[in-house]
C-alpha cells in the first residue's frame, strides 16, 4: 500500500517564494499612485488653493491681533476695541476666485465698539479726569474682507462690516 507521492507532491513553499510573488504582485500596484499624481493639474490646483487659503488666515488672524492690541484701523472707519471670533456663528468662509490672485472672506464676529464720551457734563468730565472716556458695548457682525494676491503675498484691500 505504499503510494509514490513523489509524483503528486507540490514544491514546498518558503517564506522566500512568499516575498518574491508578493513583491511581484505589488510591483505594478506601486507604480499607479505615482503615474496618477505625475503631472495631475487637479492635485496642483488643489494645493495651491489650500496653500492660499492658509496664508490668507494667517493674514486675517494678524489682522485680528493688530485690532486688539488697539491699532484703529482706516478700512473700518470706526473706533473699535476688539474683534473676536462668534462662538454662535457660522464657520469662517474663504472663497477664492478662479484665478487664484482675489479672494473674499466673510467672518461671523463679535465687535467691541468704543464711543468716546462728549466733555458736556459733569458725569462725563469726571469719567474722563479717571481714564473712563468712552462707552463700550458689543455687536455681533458680520465681517467681509476683500483679499489680493500681491508680489509680496496675500494683502488686504477692503474690510467692511456686511449688512
Amino acid at each position: 500500500m505504499d503510494q509514490d507521492t513523489s509524483t503528486t507532491r507540490r514544491p514546498k513553499a518558503t517564506r522566500r517564494s512568499f516575498l518574491k510573488s508578493g513583491a511581484l504582485l505589488a510591483a505594478p500596484l506601486a507604480a499607479v499612485p505615482a503615474m496618477a499624481l505625475a503631472g495631475n493639474r487637479t492635485n496642483d490646483a488643489a494645493v495651491a488653493r489650500l496653500q492660499g487659503d492658509a496664508a490668507i488666515r494667517d493674514l486675517h488672524q494678524a489682522w485680528l491681533r493688530r485690532i486688539d492690541s488697539g491699532f484703529s484701523d482706516p478700512l473700518l472707519g470706526q473706533t473699535i476695541r476688539r474683534i473676536t471670533a462668534d462662538p454662535a456663528g457660522a464657520a469662517d468662509r474663504i472663497e477664492l476666485a478662479a484665478d487664484g490672485r482675489n479672494a473674499t472672506g466673510q467672518f461671523d464676529c463679535l465687535v467691541d465698539f468704543q464711543t468716546p464720551l462728549p466733555l458736556d457734563c459733569t458725569l462725563a468730565q469726571m469719567a474722563h479726569a479717571q481714564g473712563h472716556g468712552a462707552m463700550c458695548h458689543t455687536e455681533r457682525r458680520r465681517l467681509r474682507v476683500d483679499y489680493a494676491l500681491g508680489s509680496g503675498g496675500w494683502q488686504i484691500e477692503h474690510v467692511a462690516f456686511a449688512g
